[in-house]
């Protein structure tokens, strides 16, 4: 009997995610011991957070629509951060300064990052403990790629998979929550393009009623708070947006952070037009999967993880960091092959899923192929053949 060495069962996980976190930790403790926050001669620590730190402090001088201009912005974040690199942008509706006002008040950059980093860390797990009470698999997402990569950049990824998780959760309990956190996670629009079309398919008028007023509450708050000058800064802001996208970020590499299909046929030296016509008839046949999905079964496991999938295939503007929503699939798939049996190929596709943020970021320096959007494709794939297969298996024994 030919022996199986990639179990993932309980015990091998934890051994899995307790070596990965023993790395990412160590390479994570070096990099904070030799930088400004243990020693004056050390590199300055700067990550995405610092953006969102300026914003804030541009929002309490009164000049909150000024951080949508990328000349102030970059001046201003050059002031606190001088070493600081690259092409920044402040592309975040209003209603996100409701959020990162707090930040403002600060004078240092570590307890800014500590003090965004940590709450929506706590807000991700809190939410995750719904999903899994296993301590395997809290290990096992602790040296998910995902994850470090947020700390690396001091993004938003958590609190993004927290709102996304919480949804879910709220649309399979029909708690009448679940237009409030789809109207947060407008937040971040391009992630949250796919929740009104489910809700559409769920007839849930009532969710969608409340995601639209919250939309509006919150940044209608906002704009009453800060001016009407955010509003029209953002508004403009996009313009920039779209311009870093289709320029590589005017140097900044952004491709190489963008596991998408856009950005992959930008790196082959496709022109705009054509990737983003080739990057949205993909995202159509998406939906249109997605659709059948939620057609074809009622498991929750499996709507959540093809609307996660389908929401990260969407956007041709999606980072690298983004993929931690990828958590819940990885949870699913993990505990659902532990305790239903795993079909062909699934044990490697949870260990090519819980190494892609990074692996995939590395390679596409050297190779310059972006094997996320493949990837993805592939794990719909998977998930079509346990849906029909379970829907065949149920049929065959109502049938005895």
């Amino acid at each position: 009997m030919t022996k199986i060495y990639l179990r993932l069962d309980p015990s091998q996980v934890t051994r899995l995610g307790a070596i990965g976190v023993g790395i990412y930790g160590a390479i994570a403790l070096f990099f904070v011991g030799f930088s400004s926050t243990v020693s004056k001669s050390g590199f300055l620590m700067v990550s995405d957070v610092s953006v969102y730190w300026v914003a804030a402090m541009l929002a309490l001088q009164g000049r909150a629509g000024a951080a949508y201009q990328e000349p102030i912005l970059h001046a201003t974040l050059v002031h606190f951060v001088p070493t600081v690199k690259g092409h920044f942008g402040w592309f975040y509706p209003p209603a996100y300064y409701l959020l990162i006002l707090p930040l403002g008040f600060f004078s240092h950059f570590f307890p800014v990052f500590l003090a965004w980093i940590l709450p929506t860390l706590a807000a991700w797990v809190m939410v995750l403990r719904r999903y899994s009470v296993k301590s395997s698999t809290f290990w096992f997402l602790g040296s998910f790629g995902g994850v470090w990569l947020n700390f690396l950049h001091g993004q938003n990824g958590f609190l993004t998979a927290a709102l996304c998780g919480a949804a879910l959760w709220s649309m399979r309990k029909n708690s009448g929550w679940t237009g409030v956190w789809v109207g947060l996670l407008a937040m971040k629009p391009q992630l949250g393009l796919v929740f009104p079309f489910v809700l559409l398919l769920n007839r849930a008028w009532r969710d969608l009623a409340m995601a639209a007023l919250v939309v509006l509450l919150s940044n209608g708050i906002a704009v009453a708070i800060l001016g009407g000058s955010v509003f029209w800064g953002w508004w403009q802001g996009m313009d920039l947006a779209r311009h870093l996208m289709e320029q590589d970020g005017l140097g900044s590499h952004y491709w190489f952070n963008m596991p998408t299909v856009y950005a992959q046929l930008r790196l082959f030296g496709v022109s705009s037009p054509t990737a983003y016509g080739i990057h949205w008839a993909l995202a159509a046949v998406s939906w249109g999967w997605l659709a059948l999905m939620w057609k074809r079964t009622v498991d929750w496991r499996w709507r959540g993880a093809a609307l996660i999938l389908v929401s990260l295939m969407t956007s041709p503007y999606l980072m690298d960091y983004d993929l931690i929503w990828l958590g819940y699939v990885l949870v699913i798939l993990l505990e659902n092959g532990q305790t239903e049996g795993w079909y062909p190929g699934e044990r490697w596709m949870v260990l090519v899923i819980w190494a892609l943020p990074v692996a995939g970021r590395l390679l596409v320096e050297v190779t310059h192929v972006q094997i996320a959007p493949l990837v993805l494709w592939l794990v719909m794939g998977m998930i079509w053949r346990r849906v029909t297969r379970l829907e065949g298996r149920d049929f065959a024994i109502s049938l005895r």
